[in-house]
């Protein structure tokens, strides 16, 4: 049965992370010959606004890049993410959460895999026949996931499987109606991820993954298997596991098992505020013309849903981030875990 392990996080600092993320790492026993000489550390960098709990935390990334770099001298590492639909913001993601500094630091290259090129892959799966994943996947020796603990008014949860999703960037969103089926097969098609990290040092529960509430817990779950990992962050979320097909779907593809040992530090259930769809605008705006008999299709062809993400995704930045984002940035600038905040080329001017 597979192990997850809980590492509480005190003091909230640098230091701390740094101390949380190497018991991991000791925990974890990774050999050389499973990192390989390529691994790709994939990041969730979805959103250019700091808003904690929507991006990976800039102290996880800087203690596992490091720490990585340390115990394993002859692989070569890449930072990776991907563009949003419709909408080119992962470069000022990489700048204004600092992860542009931290890859410079340690001389490591950041890569956005909606600019790579792709290789389709055909699945005999009737929810997504044909994927078409960029090289960078096809090039890694290994994986280590790095995504944020979050709720989501599409899947429920995004954790560790959800965060693979981008890993298919080009023409994702058109697999929006079939979300659990198709994550469970984008991680049945990479089996190079060798261990997971899921940062809940600032969480997000309600209608994540954009417009939910920062959540800060002070935690990270680790493992190998990232089925029993996001298994163990619905439990701990006091979520229903039902509310997240996608991961019992990735046991059923073989992925990993639900079954799991907890180790670690012993915790108590949170009780995440679930995500309802009717609180995110843009998702539920999405549903309603995907419903439309016959125009439902034919806004969400290529050539005409790219131009529906950019307005989904400027609405979410210049609206809602103005309007109520901005106040819950400073509630967590003003938490013990602000510090990390607080510096970021993306806090300058912004709330």
């Amino acid at each position: 049965m597979p192990e997850v392990y809980f590492r509480t996080i005190d003091p909230p600092t640098q230091a701390g992370v740094d101390s949380a993320v190497e018991q991991a790492l000791d925990f974890a026993r990774l050999t050389a010959s499973e990192i390989g000489k390529r691994c790709l550390i994939k990041i969730n960098a979805m959103s250019q606004e700091v808003l904690p709990g929507r991006n990976t935390s800039p102290w996880l990334v800087e203690a596992v890049l490091g720490q990585m770099k340390e115990r394993h001298p002859g692989t070569s590492f890449t930072l990776a993410d991907s563009d949003v639909a419709g909408y080119p913001q992962f470069g000022r993601a990489c700048r204004h959460w600092g992860y542009q500094d931290i890859a410079a630091r340690h001389g490591v290259q950041i890569i956005n895999l909606a600019r790579q090129d792709y290789r389709e892959v055909a699945t005999g799966n009737e929810a997504c026949p044909v994927l078409a994943f960029p090289q960078a996947v096809f090039s890694a020796d290994s994986i280590i996931n790095l995504p944020v603990m979050k709720t989501h008014v599409l899947s429920g949860i995004s954790c560790c499987l959800k965060n693979h999703w981008g890993l298919l960037p080009r023409l994702r969103y058109q697999f929006h109606q079939q979300v659990h089926q198709v994550i469970a097969e984008i991680n049945h098609q990479v089996p190079q991820t060798v261990f997971n990290i899921l940062d809940a040092t600032v969480a997000m529960e309600a209608s994540g993954p954009k417009t939910g509430l920062p959540r800060a817990c002070g935690l990270i779950l680790a493992g190998r298997d990232r089925v029993a990992v996001d298994a163990a962050a619905l439990d701990f979320m006091g979520l229903d596991r039902g509310m997240a097909p996608h991961v019992a779907l990735s046991q059923a593809a073989g992925v990993g098992s639900m079954d799991y040992t907890q180790a670690g530090d012993p915790v108590d259930p949170a009780n995440f505020i679930p995500p309802q769809l009717g609180q995110d605008l843009v998702s539920l705006l999405e549903r309603r013309l995907r419903a439309i008999p016959g125009l439902g299709k034919l806004l969400y062809r290529p050539e005409i849903a790219p131009l529906l993400g950019w307005v989904g995704t400027q609405y979410n930045e210049q609206v809602w981030f103005r309007r109520q984002g901005r106040a819950l940035l400073r509630e967590v600038l003003d938490s013990p875990w602000g510090e990390q905040y607080r510096s970021l080329p993306g806090c300058g001017g912004r709330i």
